[in-house]
């Protein structure tokens, strides 16, 4: 059915809801609309004096259902670590990341943390950190279930895969980088690893975002 009025209260585009859940409507177009269950389209909303057969609504409410199962199929509670032998053994974060099974990143993208609230200590070259301390930061690090700092949030998400960042490289325009960025922000990628692929730090792709917005 197409309607021939500006908006409906129960009806919504893909376009106008984009907005509401902070999505580009590419990334739902793309991503979202042909997942199987995604809502189907409750008719088409024509605007005045337009020709043609009008965009096509959804109802509002199935949208919303649907997000939310998908948040809930989507969510994984994040892995806590037990403390690898000894709690107060100093060791390098890599030595301690090779204790826990984990990437040296996984550690050392939280450096700056442990300096400032594990017990460490120089030793040459290499900082050594108290390995109880270390995990009990991992373990309690934005995004486990504790209130974090803008600068927290921003280190939540995973890291890019190697065809993510070659996309982001090829853009070739800022409103090109912009769309594919938060694209990938909203696919679970985290602000330092879209940072790293273009030579910009997490808070500089924010502030990048940020003055798209406003273009």
């Amino acid at each position: 059915m197409t309607r021939d009025d500006d908006e409906d209260s129960g009806t919504i585009t893909l376009a106008e809801w984009a907005k509401e859940v902070g999505r580009t409507p590419e990334h739902i177009a793309i991503r979202w609309r042909p997942t199987p269950g995604f809502p189907r389209p409750a008719g088409r909303r024509r605007r005045p004096g337009a020709r043609g057969p009008g965009e096509p609504v959804y109802d509002r409410d199935a949208l919303e259902t649907w997000l939310a199962a998908w948040e809930k199929a989507r969510a994984r509670p994040r892995r806590r670590y037990e403390v690898p032998g000894d709690p107060n053994e100093m060791r390098t974060l890599n030595a301690i990341a090779r204790l826990l099974g984990v990437a040296g990143k996984t550690l050392s993208q939280y450096r700056q943390t442990f300096d400032a609230h594990a017990e460490h200590r120089d030793h040459g070259a290499r900082t050594l950190y108290r390995t109880g301390d270390v995990v009990n930061l991992l373990n309690d690090r934005p995004g486990a279930g504790v209130a974090s700092t803008a600068e927290g949030d921003a280190r939540r998400g995973r890291d890019l895969t190697e065809q993510e960042t070659a996309r982001l490289q090829a853009a070739t325009t800022p409103g090109q980088w912009a769309a594919i960025a938060r694209e990938l922000l909203a696919d679970g990628a985290s602000r330092p690893s879209i940072g790293r692929a273009v030579g910009l730090t997490g808070n500089a792709v924010e502030q990048r975002l940020r003055d798209r917005d406003h273009v």
